[in-house]
This record gives structure tokens, C-alpha cells and sequence, in this order.
């Protein structure tokens, strides 16, 4: 069976935008790749999260290849991720690196949803009835966010915000020469 046909996007019932990527039931694996999930995105959606990230890949590719490179810079970048997540979601990520793989995090339903969610990083199974969102987040992104949470979960305790993506780049870029 086709990975695709597996995952689906909820629409918001205000706008026409895209939301998360939801699942039929909570038997899937935490193994997917982050490319396979892009797929279900349009084009335009994946370019505008990785605008979003400050990260950038050629809008002239096709889908396929698109959704490739971006999974790539978003995994080769996790501080772009990390910058740009509220202290609670943060959090969450660390909630996901400590249960390993193949665990769902169960959280209550929200109005608006996670950074997380909308940037495609993790899928979403909706339980209805109890009013929960069952995430799992892919073994790829939870492995390469781990190696900068730690740091960034320091300094969000201390100053009460994530640093700015494009400043820790900039420190970076001073330091080496």
C-alpha cells in the first residue's frame, strides 16, 4: 500500500487552509520518513514552512524531490525548528525524545494547533470521543531535534524565550572566523 494514501489533511472549517496530517488509527510506526509525510503537503505549503523555518530549498523542483530536500534541511537544521517553538511545545518535543520510539503522546484537543503539527513534524490521530490528539512524531526529526533541545530548553528556563534562529546563525558564522 502506497504510504500516501495512508495519511490524510484535516481542513480547518474557518479557512481553506491546510492542518495537520492525521491518521486512521494509532497503529502506525514511528519509521515514516519526514519526506514520505511531506508529500501529502502542495508544493506551495512545504515552501512556505520552509520560509517559515528560514531554511531554503529551490522552489523550481518537482514535488517529490521538493519535499526530499526539505526534509533534509529541516532535519540538518533542528535549531531552525527549536527557535521557533513556544517554551509548552518545546516541552513537547522533549515529552517525545524521552518516550523513544513508536510512543504517541496524548494530549488534550486544542482550538489551534501545534507548531509542530504545522510544519508537518508529527502525525496526529484525532480521538473524538475522548477529545485527545495522539501524536507520534517520526524517529528522523525526534532523533535530530534531541541533539539541540537540551541547550535550548536551558536558555528558554533562563530568559523566558527561544533565541532567534538567524541569531544563533550569526553567532556561529563569527565564531568561525
Amino acid at each position: 500500500m502506497n504510504i500516501l494514501s495512508t495519511y490524510k489533511l484535516t481542513n480547518s472549517k474557518r479557512t481553506n487552509l491546510q492542518r495537520m496530517i492525521t491518521i486512521k488509527n494509532t497503529d502506525f510506526t514511528s519509521n515514516v520518513s519526514l519526506a514520505a509525510m511531506l508529500m501529502v503537503r502542495t508544493k506551495e505549503y512545504m515552501l512556505d514552512t520552509c520560509k517559515k523555518l528560514d531554511l531554503y530549498v529551490s522552489p523550481n523542483l518537482k514535488k517529490e524531490e521538493t519535499a526530499r530536500r526539505i526534509a533534509q534541511e529541516i532535519l540538518d537544521n533542528p535549531l531552525a525548528v527549536l527557535c521557533s517553538l513556544s517554551k509548552s511545545e518545546l516541552q513537547l518535543v522533549d515529552e517525545f525524545v524521552k518516550a523513544g520510539p513508536n510512543q504517541y503522546i496524548t494530549k488534550k484537543m486544542r482550538k489551534t494547533q501545534y507548531k509542530l503539527q504545522k510544519y508537518s513534524l508529527i502525525l496526529t490521530y484525532e480521538d473524538f470521543e475522548a477529545s485527545e490528539w495522539k501524536m507520534l512524531m517520526p524517529d528522523s526529526v525526534r532523533e535530530s531535534l534531541a541533539v539541540s533541545l537540551p541547550a535550548i530548553l536551558s536558555i528558554v528556563e533562563k530568559t523566558g524565550k527561544a533565541p532567534k534562529y538567524k541569531d544563533l546563525r550569526m553567532l556561529a558564522f563569527l565564531n568561525s572566523l
